[in-house]
């Protein structure tokens, strides 16, 4: 079975039967839907884009001091400067996720979306959780901007749950670290590979055996997942696409493109079975055991 565990749900750029279409065209099984982030973002298609997305990851990789930089430089004032400038949503809409997952329940998965900064989004949080279908929990302190310290209830709640949080990190230094050594039961998924720390969060994350990242964004490539697979092992590693975002145009996301970075990775094929599928479902386990959810 596989499962793409990150992927936001926005029909201004790509409908759900065309998600179920092109994911029946690349055997995914199902997808776990994040409600959007930021407003709706197209690609430019264009080498210079290539280019800087090859710069991005050279810099993180090996000159980080410059790398942090641009990184922090992506959000500003309440926007999101990759492509132009989009606003940021502050309190994401759950809704969303929900109404898909009831839409489709045999193909769609969520994750509850919080911003502690919110305090509606807190208290909504716990009533999504019960809702079938709904798995884990997704935080996004690059985009909201707060330190990792403010999701200390969100991870006492999803460890005491036995469910999965998903986040994407700031630059603040170190803070990969905080929530897996402070609960040491909390099950952590880190968004694109554990962007912008990668090697040396990929250092710490090999010791820690509720500490696992996804192959998910356009922040990475081929070379980078194979990088993250080769440091941390195939038991570690979560397959994702982060669409619909990457797409030039309407309606006409590529699902192949970052299902091959996993297919062309240099191990055996039982191997990519955990990494498609198998490594999200182990996460999600106790969760199935101790509340409703969609068949899988």
């Amino acid at each position: 079975m596989i499962i793409d565990c990150h992927f936001h749900v926005d029909e201004s750029m790509l409908t759900l039967e065309k998600m179920i279409e092109e994911m029946d065209k690349n055997n995914v099984s199902k997808t776990v839907l994040i409600p959007p982030m930021n407003e709706t973002m197209f690609d430019t298609d264009s080498n210079v884009q290539h280019y800087v997305h090859s710069l991005f990851r050279f810099l993180i990789l090996n000159v980080p001091q410059i790398g942090f930089k641009i990184y922090v430089s992506l959000v500003e004032d309440g926007y999101f400067k990759v492509n132009g400038k989009h606003k940021v949503i502050t309190k994401p809409d759950n809704d969303i996720v929900a109404d898909a997952i009831n839409k489709f329940p045999e193909r769609f998965l969520g994750w509850a979306a919080v911003n502690p900064l919110i305090s509606e989004s807190v208290e909504e949080l716990e009533s999504y959780l019960e809702r079938p279908g709904f798995i884990g929990v997704k935080a996004h302190p690059f985009m909201h901007g707060y330190t990792i310290k403010k999701l200390n209830p969100i991870a006492s709640l999803c460890q005491e749950k036995g469910i999965p949080i998903i986040i994407h990190l700031s630059s603040e230094p170190y803070s990969y670290k905080y929530l897996p050594d402070k609960y040491p039961n909390l099950k952590v998924i880190y968004a694109h590979a554990g962007l912008p720390f990668w090697k040396k969060l990929w250092k710490y994350a090999k010791d820690q055996p509720n500490v696992f990242v996804d192959s998910s964004s356009d922040y990475l490539s081929a070379s980078m997942v194979e990088k993250v697979v080769d440091a941390l092992g195939y038991r570690k590693v979560l397959y994702g696409c982060d669409g619909p975002y990457g797409m030039k145009r309407f309606n006409e996301y590529d699902y192949s493109h970052k299902k091959s970075w996993v297919d062309s990775l240099e191990i055996p094929e039982h191997q990519k079975e955990y990494i498609f599928g198998k490594n999200f479902l182990s996460l999600i386990e106790k969760g199935q055991r101790d509340r409703p959810l969609v068949p899988l």
